[in-house]
Order: C-alpha cells, then structure tokens, then sequence
C-alpha cells in the first residue's frame, strides 16, 4: 500500500506550487503581490530582469527561502544565488525537499516585535490539512488572496488543494461571471472588506470562504453571510497552526479536537494549549476565556499588539518611531475600533508647525513605517 503522505507531499511539490511561494515571498520584499497564477508565469522569468530584485533583495530573498525550505540543510548544489532565473530557484528547492522534506520554517507576522522563525513538521502541517479537509469538505476550486508563504496561505492554498486534488487559483485572475460554483475563497478580514465593497449591492455569491490572521469584524462577517456566502472563521497563529473555528460572528470558537487549553495560573498569565498527539505546548498570547460547552472566547491580546490587514501592529512602537523624527516634539498612538475594523489613530504636536514641516514629517513617517502600521487617522498640529 503506498504511503499516503509520502503521495500528498508530491502533489504539495509541483513546480507551479514553489513557484508561487518564491513569488510571493519576493511580493513580500518588494511590497506588492506577484502579477499572475504560477501556471501563467514563464519559468524562465528572471528574479532580476523580470521583477526588478536589485543584490541586495535577491540577497533577502534567498535567506527567506533559504529558511523556509531548510535548503542550507542540503546539497550544495542547490545554492539558489548562483542565477537569478526563477526555473533554478524552482529546481533547487525540488531537490532539496527530495533530500530533505521533513520541516518547514516560517515566519511571524509583527512589526515592532521581534519577527521569529517558526519551524512546523511536514507530519504536522498534513495533519492539519487532513483535518481541514474534513472540516471544510471537498469544495471546487481553490481560490487564494493569502500569500503562500505564511503557514495560513501554504495550508489552505497548498495543502489543501492537493488534498483535494484541486486546481489553486487567485482571485485576481477570476472575474464575478467566471466565479465557480462552490469554490472556497481563502482570505482575511482585509482582502474580504475589499471583496465585499468590489461587488455590486444585493449581489450574492455562489461559493463558501475562510478568514483568519485576524479578528473578522462582526457587521463584515454578518455583510458576507447575509449576501449568502458561508464563512469559517478560524483562530490561531504562526506557532500553533490552526486553534479553533467559527462560521458565525455570534459564536464562540471551538477548539480543533487535538487541543486541550489551560488557562493561566494568574490573571496576568496566558492560557496555553497541549497538542494531544505530540504533547507540545505553547502559550497563546491572547486572554481566552473558557466556555462551560468547552468552547473558548477570544478577549484581546496580551501583548497590546493589534491586528491591521493581518500584520500585529504596536501601538508603542509606532508612537516611539514617531517621536524619533527631529521635527516632532510628541506624539500619541493608540488603536480603536470602528464597526469592529481596528484602525490607528495619531495626534503628533511639531516642534514648528507649517506647511513644509507637514510635508517633511510625513514623507519621514512614510519610509520607516510600514502601511499597516502608518496611522490611518492622522493629526499634525
């Protein structure tokens, strides 16, 4: 009988597969999403002609991946700098996860705290895969706007397609009148406002969708299931994977059956979940309270982080690079939401306050933060 992980692990290694993940990850060095499906982009595409990577990104680019596929922990044939075509990239990460396909390492999502490498078995991430796949049931196709570099776009848009032995497509690439029926749309709560606000009014839709990386809005959640679309939310992070699920803003969220949750010895203290099948815990860095159904409820993070268009913002962190500009005397940052949407508000006093000082001020805060971490709500006095 063959071995069934060993069959999926090859659906998960296709050439378009890592194309996509390279891709994405350069999205990410680049700030923008890469331009067209793996199966559209020519595998002769060059990282440098091609996407406009200078030494120094291509540089990154390869640590990036370097750390993700394990790939120091191969060959060395496979040193992905020795070209810039993205077909050697491809074929050097196809053999290194033929050397070597037990791990891969991703990373957190944060600005102002420290990112950290997070490093998931192939058993554990197939595992909940297979989960998931019962889960969410066989859908058609799979339509992405997460990028497959994170552990939530690599499990929903890489696992499970292979699971399902079904096609992976991007949202970009589909228009309403060519939107399959039944297909499950993988998102956040910021590429689903931005859904949501694209379609005509009254218009439903004919396919189910996953959110996470983010607390859904509640009157966001309401919005898509009212224009008949069936939503899964789940929780839980880079460390853990997946935690618990939701398909309505009302509910409480249940926990996948492998977890078990304790709560803190103190009120200060987080909660931590056990994995029952590999015994690994981990504490979670959001206050939880737990439901006498076994359910948990979701308070707020202890680390006062907060979560905009996926990506943990820090209030303080934002404020401290603020103040660090010489044309600023003080500043105030702070995170309210509107509606559910968490938003960053900004009042900054100028040492002396004119037009040209505006200016300079905000083409400063432009190139040391981040969007997400730029404030939404801006006010210079």
């Amino acid at each position: 009988m063959p071995n069934t992980s060993n069959l999926l692990e090859s659906m998960i290694w296709t050439p378009d597969n890592v194309r996509c993940i390279v891709l994405d990850a350069a999205g990410r060095i680049l700030g923008q999403p890469h331009a067209g499906l793996p199966t559209n982009v020519s595998p002769a595409l060059n990282l440098y002609h091609d996407l406009g990577l200078n030494s120094l990104q291509r540089m990154e680019l390869a640590a990036l991946i370097n750390e993700f596929f394990g790939i120091f922990q191969t060959s060395a044939a496979n040193y992905l700098l020795a070209q810039t075509g993205l077909d050697h990239w491809v074929e050097c990460i196809l053999r290194a996860r033929a050397e070597n396909d037990n791990a891969l390492t991703f990373r957190t999502s944060g600005t102002g705290g420290q990112a950290k490498a997070i490093t998931h078995t192939m058993a554990s991430l197939l595992a909940e895969g297979r989960f998931l796949g019962r889960l969410l049931g066989p859908p058609g196709p799979v339509i992405s706007m997460v990028p497959t570099h994170h552990i939530y776009g690599f499990l929903y848009t890489i696992v499970l397609p292979a699971l399902w032995q079904q096609p992976l497509q991007l949202l970009a690439d589909t228009t309403r009148s060519t939107l399959p029926a039944n297909a499950l749309l993988i998102g956040t709560p910021f590429t689903w406002e931005y859904l949501s606000q694209s379609l005509p009014p009254g218009e439903r839709l004919p396919i189910r969708g996953v959110s996470s990386t983010a607390p859904m809005p509640p009157a966001l959640f309401i919005h898509l299931l009212n224009r008949g679309l069936p939503l899964t939310e789940i929780y839980g992070s880079s460390e853990t994977g997946g935690l618990a699920y939701r398909h309505h803003s009302d509910h409480d969220f249940t926990l996948f059956p492998y977890w078990q949750l304790q709560p803190g010895q103190s009120p200060g203290e987080p909660p931590t979940v056990s994995h029952t099948n590999t015994g690994q815990t981990y504490a979670i860095p959001d206050r939880i309270e737990h439901r006498l159904n076994g359910t948990i409820r979701v308070l707020g993070r202890f680390d006062e982080a907060v979560q905009i268009a996926g990506v943990n913002v820090y209030p303080a962190h934002v404020r401290a690079v603020i103040e660090s500009c010489p044309l600023v005397a003080e500043a105030d940052v702070y995170a309210k939401a509107d509606a559910g949407v968490v938003q960053l508000y900004g009042a900054v006093r100028l040492r002396t306050h004119n037009e040209a000082n505006r200016a300079a001020c905000l083409r400063w805060f432009g190139e040391r933060l981040s969007a997400p971490e730029f404030p939404k709500h801006l006010y210079l006095y």
